[in-house]
């Protein structure tokens, strides 16, 4: 059992409490100065449902069709209201009972105005004819003050600001999602023998997902063997695997609103040839330059030269054909991305690879760092991805 090798998941908090967005909401009035802000949940989706990532960090709160209204003055918050469809014994027949307008949803969040989602339409109108400038993130959100004639402005820079220093509650749901990733992935190394399929290893990771807790996937997982292995988005994952091949696994979980982002390529004989070892050591000497350059001060766009730089001297540059890495956090890649110096507290990933179809081979090691005040931490390293590591590591788990 790959538990036993690895630490599973951790019973951890979910980090969007009613203090915790509160206090949020709170830090964004204040990089807004005065204004109004809407922030929408997203439409009713068949299947799971997963609110835009903005609306949970200042709620807290998962339901479709549901609204946030934040009236700032001055860098304070002087009013909010939450707005959520009224609710039904027969609706929750059919879908559970979610939350609605009502005192218990005021208890949960701690917002004290809770109305129905049915009157935003008017309040709107009523606010925007006192209020000088209108912030507003999400199709969802900008759709309604279009209905209103409004020009509002995204207030997206000052929520990436914010959301890229984690708070401890932040960072302990995102080491969970890196956690049940490393040990899902471990799955997969049992199962991605040669004869096998692609859609087996990635079936392997999403199970081990959900077995240990999270809510699932952070973004369709790649399992490429051999060619497919060059193809960075790669998302059929429908090939048997050969012996002899690589299978590149780039694979994430998500856990209290938070996403991993961890990719391991291994040999699917266990052992990797004289000329994929040439290559990953590489990669993977490429990817401790960056580690080694990861610190505050410094900017993804310098790491990711010193990438460039490695590859280059080696005589691959042609062969990396991506950016080194990204800020993680409510998002895979946290959008648009902060591109400013790093700063303790926030996290970021690692990812040099090289791709030659001519070989059929491609090669990509990442990792998922948090920024100390000295340097950076690397919150994935329970995987093994030094070469004879893996392969003992490989055998081990096989056995």
């Amino acid at each position: 059992d790959p538990d036993l090798v690895l630490p599973g998941a951790r019973s951890t908090p979910v980090p969007s409490t009613a203090a915790a967005t509160a206090a949020r909401r709170a830090a964004v009035a204040r990089s807004l100065g005065s204004g109004l802000l809407l922030v929408a949940s997203g439409p009713e989706v068949k299947g799971r449902f997963e609110a835009d990532p903005d609306f949970y960090w200042l709620t807290g709160v998962n339901e479709p069709e549901a609204a946030l209204l934040v009236l700032v003055d001055e860098g304070r918050v002087s009013e909010e209201r939450l707005y959520l469809p009224a609710t039904s014994e027969s609706q929750a027949l059919w879908d559970g009972a979610g939350l609605g307008p009502d005192a218990r949803t005021r208890e949960l969040t701690g917002i004290e105005s809770v109305a129905a989602r049915d009157s935003l339409g008017s309040d709107l109108g009523v606010l925007l004819a006192g209020t000088p400038k209108v912030f507003a993130e999400g199709a969802a959100a900008l759709e309604l003050f279009g209905e209103l004639e409004a020009e509002p402005v995204s207030p997206r820079a000052a929520l990436s600001r914010l959301q890229a220093v984690k708070e401890p509650a932040e960072l302990a749901a995102l080491q969970t999602a890196v956690d049940i990733t490393l040990a899902s992935l471990a799955d997969a190394f049992v199962v991605a023998r040669p004869g096998a399929w692609e859609y087996q290893a990635e079936a392997a990771i999403e199970a081990g997902f959900r077995r240990r807790g999270a809510s699932f996937r952070a973004f369709p997982s790649i399992c490429g063997s051999g060619p497919n292995g060059c193809v960075l988005h790669y998302r059929d994952n429908e090939r048997q695997l050969g012996a002899g091949e690589l299978l590149l696994m780039d694979v994430g979980a998500r856990y209290g609103g938070y996403c991993a982002d961890v990719t391991r390529t291994i040999p699917v004989d266990g052992t990797f040839s004289p000329r994929q070892r040439e290559l990953y050591e590489l990669v993977l000497a490429t990817q401790r330059l960056c580690e080694a350059a990861l610190r505050p001060g410094t900017t993804m766009r310098e790491v990711h030269q010193v990438a460039v730089r490695s590859f280059e001297d080696a005589g691959y540059r042609e062969a990396f054909r991506h950016g080194v890495g990204h800020h993680l956090g409510l998002r895979t890649h946290d959008a648009p991305g902060f591109r400013g110096p790093l700063e303790p507290g926030m996290v970021v990933t690692l990812e040099p690879g090289l791709y030659l179809p001519e070989e059929a081979i491609g090669i990509r090691i990442e990792d998922d760092y948090l920024i100390t005040e000295d340097g950076a931490r690397k919150l994935s390293g329970a995987l093994p991805s030094d070469p004879d590591a893996l392969e003992a590591y490989l055998a081990r788990l096989r056995r």
